[in-house]
């Protein structure tokens, strides 16, 4: 799965690391950050969703959309969260 994020204050450059930790922060058991990329003014977060996270995966993608937005709102913007 990809999050895209935009930093509320910073550049990309500047919040890759700060990026890595929210996302992983945020999946806590659900699931681990495999790459982070800045790209213009917004950040990719890669991450793959733990196989032993006991739901259905349509159930877990759902749960993700709506968790990973919440989670970081405040130190960034979350643009989408796509599978």
């Amino acid at each position: 799965m990809r999050v895209l994020l935009e930093p509320v204050s910073g550049t990309a450059e500047e919040t890759l690391t700060r990026a890595r930790v929210e996302i992983d922060r945020a999946l806590n058991f659900r699931g681990s950050v495999t790459d982070v990329k800045a790209k213009g003014t917004r950040i990719i977060v890669q991450f793959d969703i733990n196989p032993k996270w006991d739901l259905p995966e349509f159930e877990k993608v759902k749960s993700l959309k709506e968790w990973i937005p919440a989670k970081v709102r405040t130190v960034f913007k979350v643009l989408s969260v796509s599978a």
